[in-house]
């Protein structure tokens, strides 16, 4: 398996059709009929790896969005993929695997990048099939959230299984969103849609408030089966000593388990309140009332996850961070 074991050194380009309406005025809502399936490893830090480029606007408001956004980190982190439990009955007897996650504020917007390689491990110990995922996630979106786009690539075994981009727009009536693979479908969003950092902003100033459930309509653009509603539940603040200051016996009990790395993050990255949250992954247009996916998270109040778990149901996984690095704030003409 290929591991990613040092950050990427070129950042890949979504396609030049996935960037086209960037700054598509807010009452435009009806987006072209492009759309595609796609069955991803979900990743609540959402995606993206573009370089836009975005011309100062002449008038004011415009000129204002265009500052980047310091409510979350700009950073870049590597983490380790583990197995953590699985069900009886699971087919799965091991999984290894790396996530790099890229998160930046730029001029106009934040633009995220996710790249994973994982190897999921079926059978039986000693008699085991390996098959290696590679998922690629990326997108921008737009400080004012009104606009997303985004772009997936991926592969199994080396063969491709999905590979599309697409953009969504909204405003307070609603709006669509397109992915411009082979099948060229759309889908509509509801009003009350919520792109993912727009989510998470709302989601940590809830659990400052208070513990307790927070639910809301989010659109990431990595999957046809966008939007979901997202039912989170705020378990509380991460108790006792700091995770990112030790990784003894006494802190790993103390925060529930999970506790990071020695060395992971740099001396740079000062502690701060971080907040352990559940998430449950409903798709909108489903009756589901067993979710698609859940996703735990000890999310810093900078935007920054120090511990995750996804859980798809007859297995989880465990993301340990490994590597951050804190980047400079862009400039802004």
């Amino acid at each position: 398996m290929r591991v990613i074991g040092q950050y990427p050194t070129k950042r890949s380009k979504i396609p030049g059709n996935a960037r086209q309406n960037m700054r598509r005025p807010k009452g435009s809502r009806h987006m072209a009929d492009r759309s595609a399936e796609i069955r991803h490893i979900p990743i609540v830090l959402g995606a993206a790896a573009m370089v836009l480029g975005l011309a100062a606007s002449p008038d004011a408001d415009a000129a204002a969005v265009l500052k980047p956004d310091t409510s979350f980190a700009s950073h870049r982190a590597l983490y380790e993929m583990t197995l953590r439990s699985t069900e009886h009955g699971s087919s799965v007897a091991d999984a290894t695997g790396t996530m790099y996650y890229r998160f930046e504020a730029l001029c106009g917007g934040w633009e995220v990048e996710s790249r994973v390689a994982l190897q999921l491990h079926y059978g039986n110990v000693g008699a085991t099939e390996v098959i290696e995922t590679t998922w690629t996630f990326t997108s921008f979106e737009s400080y004012d959230g009104t606009e997303l786009t985004y772009a997936v690539d991926h592969k199994r075994d080396g063969m491709i299984q999905e590979a599309f981009a697409g953009e969504a727009g909204k405003d307070s009536e609603g709006g669509g969103a397109s992915f411009d693979d082979e099948l060229m479908t759309s889908v509509a969003l509801p009003s009350e849609t919520l792109f993912p950092a727009e989510h998470l902003r709302m989601m940590l100033d809830h659990a400052k408030r208070a513990k307790g459930p927070f639910r809301q309509v989010v659109f990431d653009g990595a999957s046809t089966s966008n939007p979901y509603s997202v039912n989170a539940f705020v378990i509380g603040p991460v108790r006792g000593q700091h995770a990112l200051a030790a990784n003894d016996a006494a802190s790993d009990a103390a925060n529930g388990g999970g506790a990071m790395l020695v060395g992971a993050w740099p001396a740079s990255v000062r502690p701060m309140q971080t907040y352990r949250i559940r998430m449950a992954y409903f798709p909108v247009t489903g009756a589901n009332t067993v979710p698609e996916f859940e996703i735990e998270v000890d999310y810093r109040e900078d935007g920054i996850a120090e511990r995750m778990i996804q859980d798809f149901g007859d297995f989880a996984l465990d993301l340990t961070p490994s590597k951050l690095e804190l980047l400079p704030v862009a400039e802004c003409e």
